[in-house]
């Protein structure tokens, strides 16, 4: 396969996937690019105010007078360290490796039919 040819975003999803001719096309992808679009901003805004509170917890573990106070500071610098991965990761899956996954049992990706257990998903993008 020609890396070349590698869907990586969800226009070019649906675009191959329904055709340029389809009317349903354009609301679709407007539909997908205001998800992912909205989905960066979360990126960004998740990250700062993690970063920010990473931040307050280093002090709060820096300043701890007792052993209690520090490990609790310690666990939830570690709950968010977590939760900052785990949303970075499924907007990164979203927006980038789903459309990709997809894209590959797509017709013009050397399949005549997409595979039996994606083309219901498929056929959901269709209506």
């Amino acid at each position: 396969m020609n890396l070349l040819l590698l869907i990586t975003s969800w226009k070019d999803f649906l675009t191959q996937y329904l055709g340029e001719e389809n009317a349903g096309n354009e609301i679709l992808v407007n539909a997908f690019n205001y998800i992912s679009i909205a989905l960066w901003v979360i990126l960004g805004i998740v990250g700062a105010i993690g970063a920010i509170y990473a931040i307050y917890l280093g002090i709060q573990l820096a300043r701890a007078e007792d052993q209690s106070k520090r490990d609790d500071a310690k666990k939830h610098l570690i709950t968010v360290f977590i939760a900052i991965g785990v949303t970075v990761l499924l907007i990164i899956i979203f927006n980038v490796a789903l459309p990709a996954i997809l894209g590959a049992f797509v017709k013009g990706n050397g399949y005549e039919k997409p595979v039996a257990i994606i083309k219901p998903i498929l056929s959901l993008l269709k209506a």
